[in-house]
């Protein structure tokens, strides 16, 4: 399953009469789901993201399938985690939150997560009296009584659900908030993909299921690690001198929720470096028709393009200054902001490789595997065609 990580600002969308960016809909079944559409603003990227979640009206039908976390014996042995079901009504219990695996929760955590690493630190240092000038300094607490204040007020701030109906609800709050607007944030999640075999067209959206304010100094970024299949000749550079670009074509992995079963969707990198195409190109040799596989990190870029201002952008008045030798084009470009806005552009940029799978491994796939998640056809069905 792939994951992303966005790094932006959250910016509601305008509901209108074709689309509603919040929907709280009731089926005749008993069952109800909230979905919660918003914008990622990184830098010129404006990418839709998405938190859903359902449950039934009768909470006597509800509980949490989940997965328990791993634990590491007295021995240094581990139990894995397994299947567990927490009771609707008890979905908010610190317990049983504390038994569910980290990537089964959901969180929205509205507080400075270093801040509170720090106080948590600073109450430690209190009760052993080991408190230091620094810690003081940086929590602003001078007592312990203030430093336990100050972290349970934290605390408070980390919203963890176990339920994704629970935290689809908390985001339509959060992004409808006036206070989030000068907030940055790292968004992360997977990317859902769903197929209609009816119009033979994958749908793709990003599937948020954690929310955190962005450390200070973190760069807005929009990186989707794929788990990337391809076969002979995926590298296309054959238009690269005359537009600049060059694509990488493969098929990832995605699980279809209602066959069941993994199917694979067709994928493409763009590689706007020369350079990097040609080591790309290396890498990735295939014969006949088998399949290998890498982890590839990629940029989605869904907005404006970015270019360099040159002599050619420049006013005539600026055009005859330049010419005159009265400024440069460089003091200009800066004065402007360095860069113009181009037209709108929808890609997956390539970053490089998954330094957690970056090694290039043979498969027991072929072409003829990379399809959609299909229904296995009936022995009806076989005979018909016999």
């Amino acid at each position: 399953m792939n994951q992303f990580t966005f790094v932006g600002k959250i910016q509601n969308i305008k509901d209108s009469e074709s689309f509603h960016p919040v929907e709280k809909r009731t089926f005749d079944s008993g069952w109800s789901m909230t979905t919660v559409r918003f914008n990622c603003i990184s830098g010129t990227n404006r990418v839709m993201c998405v938190a859903q979640g359902g449950k039934w009206n009768d909470d006597k039908k509800n509980v949490v399938k989940t997965f328990s976390k791993a634990v590491t014996n007295e021995d240094g042995s581990v139990t894995k985690g397994e299947k567990i079901d927490i009771p609707w009504a008890k979905r908010f219990d610190e317990k049983e939150i504390e038994k569910v695996a980290g990537y089964r929760k959901f969180v929205v955590d509205l507080g400075d997560a270093q801040m509170r690493y720090a106080l948590q630190n600073a109450v430690k240092a209190f009760e052993n009296d080991k408190i230091t000038d620094e810690l003081i300094a940086k929590t602003s607490c001078n007592t312990l009584e203030e430093a336990k204040a100050a972290l349970e007020k934290s605390v408070a701030r980390k919203h963890v659900f176990l339920s994704e109906w629970d935290f689809a609800e908390f985001m339509a709050k959060v992004v409808a908030s006036d206070k989030i607007k000068n907030t940055t944030f790292r968004i992360s999640g997977y990317q859902e993909v769903q197929y209609s075999a009816e119009k033979g067209r994958f749908y793709v959206n990003y599937r948020v299921n954690r929310v955190d304010i962005a450390k200070e100094g973190l760069d807005d970024t929009t990186d989707l690690s794929v788990d990337f299949y391809f076969s002979k000749n995926c590298v296309d550079d054959e238009d690269f001198d005359e537009t600049g670009k060059g694509y990488i074509n493969g098929y990832t992995t995605y699980w279809d929720s209602m066959m069941k079963k993994n199917g694979f969707m067709p994928i493409t990198f763009i590689v706007r470096d020369k350079e990097k195409l040609r080591v790309m190109k290396k890498r990735f040799s295939v014969d006949d028709d088998e399949i290998k596989n890498v982890g590839l990190v990629g940029e989605v870029i869904q907005g404006a393009s970015m270019s360099a201002i040159t002599y050619d952008d420049l006013s005539d008045e600026d055009k005859e200054n330049v010419d005159c030798g009265l400024v440069s084009v460089e003091e200009l470009a800066a004065a402007m902001g360095g860069q113009k806005v181009g037209e709108r552009i929808a890609e997956i940029r390539l970053k490089g490789f998954n330094a957690r799978k970056k090694t290039v491994e043979e498969t027991t796939y072929t072409t003829d595997d990379m399809h959609p998640a299909m229904a296995e056809n009936s022995v009806e069905d076989d005979d018909d065609i016999l």
